[in-house]
């Protein structure tokens, strides 16, 4: 399976993202309150930023815009950051401020966690969210992921490090 695979869920569309997708993913980007949760994402968020996820992200990793089927909305996105070891992948998301507390990315989550242990043969899985986003944790720990430390990560949107628990998932 290529990594541009779609994917389907009960609510959810799981696609590569697109040039279309532009405007939708630099509202969300955008948003302080979703780029501070962040560690990739800069603030403010604009198009060159966005050329640069097309250009130098997704072509690297797999990516899936999420959009919701019944309105064809795009409310997110989702991605596996393959590690340099070549045997595990680190799992990272985020979904428009509109859309959360809906498991949206609960469901998007298990079916891109699925098809990284099952269809990528990951034996394992990482991630890790910012002390002061707990939700993000609620997530991850509905995912099956568990803590196994802590460390700083850079949050780009306030332009410093952050106290962060790191999780992992194994096959």
């Amino acid at each position: 399976m290529d990594d541009g695979e779609e994917l389907w869920t009960g609510r959810l569309y799981l696609r590569p993202p697109g040039w279309a997708d532009a405007a939708a993913v630099i509202a969300i980007c955008g948003d302080w309150e979703v780029a501070r949760r962040l560690s990739r994402i800069p603030h403010p968020y604009g198009y060159s930023d966005f050329r640069f996820f097309l250009e130098q992200v997704v072509v690297r990793e797999p990516t899936w815009a999420i959009v919701l089927r019944e309105t064809n909305e795009l409310a997110g996105v989702i991605g596996l950051a393959p590690h340099q070891d070549g045997e595990s992948a680190e799992l990272g998301y985020y979904i428009g401020r509109a859309h959360w507390n809906q498991g949206l990315t609960t469901e998007a989550g298990q079916a891109v966690v699925r098809l990284g242990i099952e269809d990528f043969g990951y034996p394992r899985l990482t991630s890790g969210y910012h002390a002061d986003n707990p939700a993000s944790g609620r997530v991850l720990a509905k995912l099956g992921f568990k803590p196994i430390g802590v460390s700083s990560r850079m949050c780009r949107a306030e332009g410093k490090d952050k106290p962060a628990i790191n999780v992992e998932l194994l096959a």
